[in-house]
């Protein structure tokens, strides 16, 4: 796996930032496992500049990772937030892919919906992705974890593993890789600055240093009898080499012999009982649904696969290195774990049908870390700490609410606790016992009652933020009749009929020409319609085509009552700028994405320009560019 090297500057009381560039060795597999300090070294807050190896921490490329997703997206899994185009390299593949063998994909699309089990596809190819990190790399995809460690999910779907190196060989996808890893290396290198900003805001808060090394799963013990036998090997060795050395070369004497046949005896008997090497790793997954994040751990490494963005996610960082932080803390606290096993399970239990299956069929241990990490991650969130958006509190319970719901169900306890522990400024490792000590469960379970008008009034503003405004009673140009079926059109526009409404449009385009609201209707059809294709160039005349409609209803709506969708229309020609530039920058297009950029951004100020009106989009506008504002500057 080819790897970036990151310089960071490190301080306990403050974030890590990056202070040097990212660099690119010899490209490899697998990154080569960081050194762990040795007894007596400097800890990593006294180092003048840490490095991400010093968290054994890396950032690269992953072919198995390339691999799988060429295969998943032929198999089928077409998902996208937000029903938003599949991004640039998805088209792509599925274009190197056309002509692939119709036999090969109809099994690789049956195996893959014999997989979803009524989940979301997302979930599913979850699954798909722990497994490819199970494997050797190409060509060969054999299974290179012992079975009793494999998950649950990963074990059902196995089998793959023999049609993903079919798939591998009959797609020729040797000849592909070399595009696809420049790509991935290019989306590689913008990471080290944010992972500099995430790791070290959370080392910050948390005053502590990542656990490195674990012992070993079980020790090997050897018996006396093969001590000595192996010693006097070692010491027949050593004979061998003074007998072989240059002149000159000072001879051991007996006892030095014998101990230096110990030593190396007791070194190769106890190289099964070495420590477990952790590692935490940070790879794209271009090929994935823009914006996905998914955490898959495989052994004691912990790997970071980031679906395309506009900018790195430094938020999934945050939280998965969280993930990678507190997971072994937990299991040093068995008394107090065994304390509150009982009465977590039976809070648990309160869920009801909400609760999640992973949840019911998982340890204690688990249930207090995914419930420590969602609420750190939230207290982090809300401070403003590595994160793209600071959350209100609010905002930051409602999301652990969401949480609680599935069975994370101490998220509100550990969320007062770190609040608490904040101002302390201890190593967490030290206060780990407090968060387990004297948790109310009665109150717990009163929790949701607890927040219920605060949730109530959050999902209201955020309901009327996301409402697309009903055509007022009277517009331009229009009587009843024109009013009922611009109505028709929204409906079928929301249940995704974009044929039948674009018809019903076109037709009332010819009768009422230059209406605002008929054409502000057939822009958004438009839009609508250009998410389904998959032809780069196709999707790009289309939506260079809405972007007109757009502007076209913006100059024909009516000053005075209509002032409300010209703003709506600045603000949707400015958001599939905003795309059509993500997709060129993706594409290496930097001239042209930086030019239509700019082009979004002057929309967005024309919206701004029409101050806040009833029904209008200025709320949007001013968030679209302040979120330009707070973007890193290359």
């Amino acid at each position: 796996m080819p790897f970036l090297k990151t310089i960071l500057s490190f301080s306990l009381l403050t974030a890590l930032t990056l202070l040097g560039g990212a660099q690119t060795p010899d490209k490899q597999q697998t990154p080569p496992p960081a050194k762990p300090a040795a007894p007596g070294k400097a800890r990593l807050a006294d180092k003048t500049a840490p490095t991400l190896a010093d968290v054994n921490t890396g950032i690269g490329v992953d072919k198995r990772v390339i691999v799988m997703m060429a295969a998943l997206n032929v198999a089928g899994y077409d998902y996208e937030s937000g029903s938003r185009p599949l991004n640039e390299w998805r088209r792509m593949i599925r274009e190197d892919l056309k002509d692939l063998n119709a036999a090969l994909v109809r099994r690789l699309r049956d195996h893959f919906l014999a997989q979803r089990k009524g989940r979301a596809d997302v979930v599913t190819v979850a699954s798909y992705l722990s497994l490819a990190l199970t494997l050797t790399e190409p060509p060969a995809f054999t299974i290179d974890v012992p079975a009793d460690r494999l998950p649950d999910d990963v074990r059902e779907l196995a089998d793959f593993a023999l049609l993903l190196e079919e798939f591998y060989r009959e797609a020729g996808f040797t000849k592909l890789l070399p595009k696809y890893i420049e790509a991935y290396m290019k989306t590689a290198a913008t990471y080290p600055q944010m992972a500099g900003v995430a790791i070290g805001n959370t080392l910050a808060y948390l005053h502590t240093e990542p656990i490195l090394e674990l012992p070993p799963l079980y020790v090997v013990r050897r018996s006396e009898a093969e001590l000595k036998a192996l010693m006097a090997v070692k010491e027949k060795e050593e004979k061998e080499k003074e007998k072989n050395a240059p002149k000159g070369t000072k001879t051991k004497t007996e006892d030095e012999r014998k101990e230096a046949a110990r030593r190396a005896a007791l070194k190769e008997l106890s190289g099964d009982n070495s420590n477990r090497l952790r590692r935490f790793f940070i790879i794209p997954d271009l090929l994935n649904a823009t914006g996905t994040a998914n955490l898959r751990i495989v052994r004691d490494d912990y790997f970071l696969l980031l679906g395309p963005t506009s900018e790195p996610n430094v938020d999934a960082m945050r939280r998965s290195f969280l993930n990678f932080v507190l997971d072994p803390l937990a299991e040093k606290q068995v008394k107090e774990v065994r304390t509150i096993g009982t009465p977590l399970k039976k809070l648990m239990e309160t869920r009801g049908d909400k609760l999640d299956q992973e949840y019911a069929s998982r340890s204690a241990y688990f249930l207090i870390t995914d419930s420590l990490v969602r609420a750190t991650d939230a207290r982090m969130a809300s401070l403003g700490l590595a994160t793209r958006r600071q959350l209100k509190e609010d905002e930051a319970l409602y999301e652990l609410s969401l949480g609680y719901e599935r069975g994370a169900v101490l998220v509100f306890n550990f969320y007062d606790k770190m609040k608490a522990y904040e101002p302390v400024g201890v190593n967490i490792r030290d206060f780990y016992g407090d968060l387990l000590a004297n948790i109310d469960f009665e109150k717990e379970a009163g929790r949701l009652d607890e927040y219920a008008q605060r949730f109530a009034r959050l999902k209201q503003s955020r309901l009327e933020a996301a409402s697309a405004p009903a055509p007022p009673p009277t517009i331009s140009n229009a009587d009843e009749g024109l009013i009922a079926r611009l109505r028709e059109a929204d409906q079928m526009i929301r249940a995704r009929k974009y044929a039948d409404a674009k018809a019903v449009l076109d037709a009332a385009n010819k009768e009422r020409p230059n209406n605002a609201r008929v054409l502000f209707g057939l822009a958004e059809v438009t839009s609508k319609q250009a998410s389904t294709l998959t032809d780069s160039s196709a999707l790009e005349v289309e939506l260079y085509a809405a972007i007109e409609l757009y502007k076209q209803a913006a100059e024909s709506a009516s000053p005075e009552t209509e002032k409300w969708l010209t703003q709506r229309a600045y603000v949707a020609a400015g958001r599939i700028l905003d795309f059509i530039a993500e997709t060129q920058a993706a594409a290496d297009k930097t001239d042209e994405a930086a030019k239509t950029a700019t082009d979004a951004l002057a929309a967005y100020e024309l919206a701004l320009k029409l101050g806040k009106v009833a029904g209008g989009a200025y709320d949007e506008a001013l968030k679209a560019k302040e979120q330009r504002a707070a973007k890193p500057k290359n």
